[in-house]
């Protein structure tokens, strides 16, 4: 059973759920761009309402754009306006490191990381935490151990752009993060050729049966764009599309994403 049921949506019953990243350098960049979301999602259920499965479910805050995050009273008090904003999807909070591809560097947060951290997962405001496996097994247990007491469910995610790694490489790591309580897996990969995204494709696919966990890989880039839309296909049950902003290359509008994942049903 590798089903998993958030808010109100499942991931893992064979429809892809629809991610939307949210991006800002300051607060107002942050409101501007949740109103943009907002407003299109709203007129994107008009267009798709006899098909309410391919509704956004997912608004991921990609906090590590923000300049200003390492102010905790400001941070809390927009958590809160997003809430509100976003009050029938679920919300993701993701402090992408350098490392994984981050646009703050670490040093610009500093030792206000573990804070940071603890103000999100007691907010009460997000649904679920991207948690990197490049963390380190004792941080990654400690993070996922919070989250799932505060009753937030982990997104364990892990990127390589500037390859495909092995599948046998892959495999080990989804199971690594099974293990470590990720709730969700995600893997994105770069590709070098559409070997490579059919090889993700195919892993995806063969993996969905194999794990208890919702599993989602993305071939990254233009060449690994079948990745994104073909869901039913491989089964991943997560798919990003973008409104304004991307977040990761390769990602297709979500107005788009959304008439291409029409098309398969």
């Amino acid at each position: 059973m590798n089903e998993l049921t958030v808010g109100g949506f499942t991931f893992g019953d064979g429809t892809p759920r629809i991610c939307v990243p949210l991006i800002g350098r300051t607060e107002e960049e942050i409101l501007k761009h949740a109103d943009l979301i907002r407003k299109e999602i709203d007129r994107l259920d008009g267009v798709y309402s006899d098909t309410p499965e391919l509704k956004v479910a997912v608004i991921e805050w990609r906090a590590d754009y923000f300049d200003n995050l390492a102010d905790l009273e400001n941070l809390q008090m927009l958590l809160n306006n997003l809430r509100m904003i976003f009050s029938d999807r679920l919300l993701l909070f993701t402090f992408r490191s350098e490392e994984q591809g981050g646009e703050l560097r670490h040093d610009r947060v500093g030792s206000n990381l573990e804070p940071i951290m603890k103000t999100v997962i007691t907010s009460g405001a997000i649904d679920l935490l991207d948690v990197e496996v490049t963390y380190g097994n004792y941080k990654i247990v400690r993070a996922t151990t919070r989250a799932h007491e505060a009753g937030i469910k982990v997104v364990m995610s892990y990127h390589d752009f500037n390859k495909t790694p092995h599948d046998s490489e892959l495999e080990d790591k989804l199971r690594d993060m099974e293990i470590l309580g990720g709730d969700i897996l995600k893997i994105a990969v770069m590709p070098k050729n559409e070997f490579d995204v059919r090889r993700v494709m195919e892993l995806n696919r063969r993996m969905v049966d194999e794990s208890f966990k919702p599993i989602v890989l993305i071939s990254m880039g233009d060449i690994g764009m079948a990745s994104r839309f073909k869901c039913r296909e491989t089964g991943a049950c997560l798919t990003f599309g973008m409104m304004g902003e991307e977040s990761a290359t390769g990602q297709i509008e979500a107005s788009d994403l959304m008439a291409l994942l029409k098309n398969q049903i």
